[in-house]
């Protein structure tokens, strides 16, 4: 499923704000992204490149795609078309590892943090010949090191231009191919999830948006672009919880009769004035990020809730007429096969209840988290590695075999149960794009039944 960058959008919007020329070129749908990088490039004769790099790879130990090659790639295909340009990155990753990924890229600088104010500084001070160096989010080459310039942080997230993302950005295209097109309500978050990278992108606590503005920012998506379905793409939508319900009843006050949805939603924060809000504003579907339905699982990852609260809210959806796609990670600290045994019965419980669920075999470790601790201790990554080339943690009390020989047991048994390895599926992304084409409703995982059946099928008949 394509992923619209917005974050690409609202740095062009900042960028045509302060009165620079700005021309985007998005690679996603090219059939040869170096030819069309080149093309771009010569036509447009930038005086500065900025490239965005959203993730370093796909965090999925069984069908893993390293996304930094294929990046560094590209960006020599630029530097080759456009030789006296001064060449920029930025993207979510850059807020990951900002030192080891500027340094695998060989940029001029890059920034990490928001990019509007931080990208808009830089490009004034390149234009002044002033060194750049210090401006907060900057990541800049010293004498003898990379220097990162920490993030400031913006508290005013309403005084950025609008992203405007059908301005720079084929929505309808990413629409046609099974997109769904983003809104964020927030930055930051306030979960210690001992995975996440959400405190090294957009930092800790909440910078929450007006919500008319929101709801603004959709208006104008739905005249101009004529968008009816949007995700909200916020670290954890319904936290704080009166916040997600002031944009809920901003939407329904317009009305705009639009269909919404998010994966994710934490069962930390669902109190009783919510799910009506969200049904009323156009929830029919949501993703649940409870990556565990095991204590001491979810102890070790520092979710913020329990076993039983998972349960609680997964009755609490149900009777507000919200379906779910259950969401979970296996293989972290403290997993054993009777805990993945205690995840996989709710699994089943809610797929005979109509969910669906999403599972992650391995935990991706990036510098700077809780986890990346406990991999150090444990000796599973080393001291100094600076972990672009990806590197996971799988609990050393439960046998990786036997846990994906599980899994397969459960998904046969369960076509709308589906875990990283049937991203493998040769036939799957066809059938995705098919549900687009035929103006299925989205979100198109609510179909995962059908699909998983048809791909199985597909697969079994190609391997004979």
């Amino acid at each position: 499923m394509p992923v619209v960058p917005n974050g690409v959008a609202c740095v062009a919007s900042a960028l045509d704000q302060a009165g620079y020329t700005v021309r985007v070129a998005d690679l996603c749908f090219a059939s040869d992204p170096h030819a069309a990088a080149r093309a771009a490039a010569r036509s447009f004769q930038p005086d500065v490149i900025g490239v965005s790099v959203r993730n370093i790879d796909n965090s999925d130990l069984i069908a893993l795609e390293h996304y930094t090659p294929e990046a560094s790639a590209v960006l020599r295909t630029l530097r080759d078309a456009a030789p006296d340009a001064r060449v920029i990155a930025g993207g979510a990753a850059f807020g990951v590892a900002p030192a080891s990924l500027f340094d695998e890229l060989g940029v001029e600088f890059a920034v990490a943090g928001d990019g509007e104010r931080a990208t808009t500084a830089l490009l004034d001070a390149l234009s002044a010949g002033r060194d750049p160096a210090g401006i907060p989010g900057v990541v800049s080459r010293g004498q003898t090191a990379t220097v990162v310039t920490p993030p400031g942080g913006d508290p005013d997230v309403d005084a950025f231009p609008s992203a405007r993302m059908h301005r720079w950005l084929d929505l309808a295209r990413y629409e046609r191919r099974g997109g769904t097109v983003p809104i964020q309500t927030k930055r930051g978050c306030v979960f210690k999830c001992i995975y996440c990278t959400y405190l090294n992108v957009e930092g800790w606590g909440y910078r929450l948006r007006d919500p008319e503005h929101v709801v603004d920012e959709m208006v104008e998506l739905v005249r101009d672009a004529g968008v009816r379905h949007f995700e909200f793409v916020d670290s954890t939508f319904n936290a704080p919880p009166r916040h997600a319900a002031a944009i809920c009843e901003a939407i329904t006050r317009r009305p705009l009769r639009v269909k919404l949805d998010t994966t994710n939603f934490t069962p930390a924060a669902v109190p009783p004035y919510l799910l009506d809000p969200m049904r009323a504003a156009g929830f029919r579907w949501l993703g649940i990020t409870a990556e565990s339905a095991s204590d001491p699982v979810l102890e070790r990852l520092e979710k913020g809730f329990d076993a039983a609260r998972v349960r609680q809210v997964a009755g609490e959806v149900e009777r507000a007429g919200i379906g779910v796609l259950w969401i979970f990670l296996v293989g972290g600290p403290g997993e054993t096969m009777r805990t993945l045994n205690e995840t996989l019965a709710f699994a089943v419980e809610r797929l005979e209840r109509g969910d669906a669920v999403y599972l992650t075999v391995g935990l991706r470790v990036y510098p700077g988290t809780t986890l990346h601790r406990v991999a150090l201790d444990e000796g599973v990554v080393e001291h100094g590695d600076p972990l672009l080339v990806p590197r996971f943690y799988f609990s050393s009390a439960l046998s990786f075999e036997a846990a994906v020989a599980r899994l397969r047991q459960v998904a046969a048994r369960h076509p709308r149960f589906m875990f990283s390895a049937d991203s493998r599926s040769a036939i799957l992304p066809y059938l995705t794009r098919l549900a687009s084409v035929l103006h299925l409703p989205r979100p198109h995982w609510r179909y995962m039944g059908l699909f998983q059946r048809v791909a199985r099928l597909g697969d079994r008949v190609r391997a004979g």
